[in-house]
């Protein structure tokens, strides 16, 4: 689905540059965004609804910008603008897969911007024309994420196809058939893949990448997986190289190692190419539990808010740092002895908000008068699809322990996760109709 959504994104834009404006694109380009601050030449927003986009960042270059109020028929650039940004929201929501999208055209300006991004399936597309350049910037949601979105029952569809019974009581799969039949589950439900790419030393960077297909380089079976290792900032990797591969499922993690075959591309529309590399496939996958602790999410709703400095993270650990504190209000998705998922609106956007960061987590607990307040480090940051429609930022936090105050924390967190179990077991056993020893 992700290869055909950026085919709609370059035959969208194509269209509305020629339809409005009288232009012909000459070349296209897609590339993947990594994660981090990005700064934009930015037109305007695409804003979609029931669609298999969000958010569509419209761009050009200064040489476009001078000619769109001509070439698009309006009376000024502004006017320009709306033509063209209609144009290409109406191409998209022509083709889109979803259930009657429908979407508007918000934030106009001939400026640049800064962008976030997550760095997970982020595409940056460039179409040239003779008369300037346009660009789109997009985060595609994967097949697991729009069906989750919907309550669907997708995901259990797929584990019971192509996933063996006993799949959680596993350490590894070892047999071909059932890799195999893992690997076409990875694919198909376009799960995200972390590869750990070493960097020169005893240490490694992480690159997303996702499961394209299937294939044969010199006689050995091969992966196809779309990923740009040519463009980081880690040395590239040379054929033989082995580099570890990870993804989730539920609360297990799947991890396997992949010897490095070549770089590879993805055709798409109008002669560009996604950016690939060729893996062996794997001998063995190892199975383990993707946390040290279970996570329960609460019995009635926590509210959290996760505590930063503006605009960066807590780094003095004595608290003498004269700056503004900036606090974000999320919910509790579930929590551990050791950590915790906090739930934030997707307006949410501090940059301080990083994996790496270290933040102040103050955790409103039912019936306690003060919020448990507790150092944490921030783990992971992702968005996901609260809905079909909405984005929600997702942040895993692991508690730290810095003193007296921590550990109180700590231990009253830990009593009130084993509180939520209790209440879980009680509701499994019907203890009023046991029988008497």
């Amino acid at each position: 689905m992700i290869p055909e959504t950026l085919d709609a994104l370059i035959r969208a834009g194509a269209d509305a540059l020629q339809t409005t404006c009288g232009l012909t694109v000459t070349a296209a380009h897609v590339s993947l965004v990594h994660h981090g601050s990005l700064t934009f030449p930015s037109l305007g927003e695409l804003r979609i609804r029931n669609g298999a986009l969000q958010k569509v960042n419209l761009g050009c270059d200064t040489a476009l910008v001078g000619q769109l109020a001509g070439r698009a028929g309006g009376a000024d650039r502004r006017s320009g603008i709306e033509v063209l940004a209609a144009r290409v929201l109406s191409n998209l929501i022509e083709e889109m897969e979803g259930r009657r999208p429908r979407g508007a055209v918000e934030n106009l300006a001939v400026a640049p911007i800064t962008l976030y991004t997550r760095g997970q399936r982020t595409f940056g597309l460039r179409l040239e024309t003779d008369a300037g350049r346009l660009f789109l910037l997009a985060e595609i949601p994967s097949k697991i994420e729009l069906e989750e979105a919907k309550n669907s029952d997708f995901l259990s569809g797929m584990i019971g196809t192509y996933l063996p019974r006993d799949w959680m009581t596993r350490e590894r799969f070892e047999s071909g058939g059932v890799i195999d039949n893992f690997l076409v589950f990875v694919r198909k439900v376009e799960a995200d893949l972390y590869l750990e790419v070493p960097d020169g030393s005893d240490a490694a960077g992480v690159r997303g990448a996702i499961l394209l297909g299937a294939g044969s380089v010199d006689g050995c079976r091969a992966l196809k997986l779309c990923v740009d290792l040519a463009d980081t900032d880690l040395p590239a990797p040379s054929r033989g190289d082995v580099i570890r591969a990870t993804v989730g499922l539920e609360d297990r993690s799947f991890s396997f190692d992949l010897s490095y075959l070549g770089e590879a591309e993805h055709p798409l529309e109008m002669g560009s190419r996604l950016p690939c590399a060729w893996f062996a496939v794997p001998d063995h996958i190892a199975i383990r539990q993707r946390r040290r602790s279970f996570r329960l999410p609460p019995l009635e709703p926590v509210m959290a808010e996760l505590e930063c400095a503006s605009g960066r993270c807590l780094d003095s650990p004595w608290g003498d740092r004269e700056v503004g504190h900036v606090r974000s209000t999320g919910r509790v998705k579930d929590l551990s002895f050791d950590g915790a998922r906090i739930v934030l609106p997707q307006t949410v956007d501090d940059p301080a908000l990083e994996a790496g960061n270290r933040i102040r987590c103050h955790l409103h607990l039912p019936g306690e008068v003060e919020p448990v307040v507790v150092s944490a480090m921030i783990r992971r940051v992702t968005l996901s699809l609260a809905d079909r429609n909405e984005w929600q930022r997702d942040v895993g936090l692991e508690f730290q322990v810095t003193g007296a105050d921590d550990r109180a924390a700590v231990a009253r967190i830990r009593e009130f996760v084993l509180a939520i179990q209790r209440n879980r077991l009680a509701r499994r056993v019907d203890l009023s109709v046991a029988r008497q020893w």
